[in-house]
């Protein structure tokens, strides 16, 4: 069996490696968020779902479900949200946000 010798890095070294997988880990984590973001965007501006759920209403409508008022309240709101989303005048135009930066802190392990 050889030998195996451990050499002990200096406190500098250590720091070093700490700050590179700190900038990793803001790197991978800014990604991830941006991503998020990406995806919550995209969704706030497809109608898709509220255009869903008007065919739903108006099926129910067909069945008997709901009755013609429930119908017409329904679709007023469904009506308003897709012109929110479309930005068409008269609409209450929804605010946009965006992550800009993260703020982490880190601190020295005691060795």
């Amino acid at each position: 069996m050889a030998a195996v010798q451990l050499r002990q890095h200096p406190t500098e070294a250590r720091e070093g490696i700490i700050f590179i997988l700190d900038t990793l880990l803001v790197g991978g984590l800014r990604f991830v968020l941006d991503k998020v973001v990406t995806a919550v965007e995209a969704e706030m501006h497809d109608d898709t779902a509220l255009r869903q759920q008007l065919l739903e209403a108006q099926m129910q409508l067909e069945l008997g479900e709901i009755s013609d008022q429930e119908f017409a309240e329904t679709e007023r709101d469904i009506l308003a949200r897709i012109r929110e989303i479309k930005g068409q005048p008269g609409a209450i135009s929804m605010a946009e946000g965006r992550v800009s930066g993260v703020e982490i802190e880190s601190w020295k392990s005691e060795v």
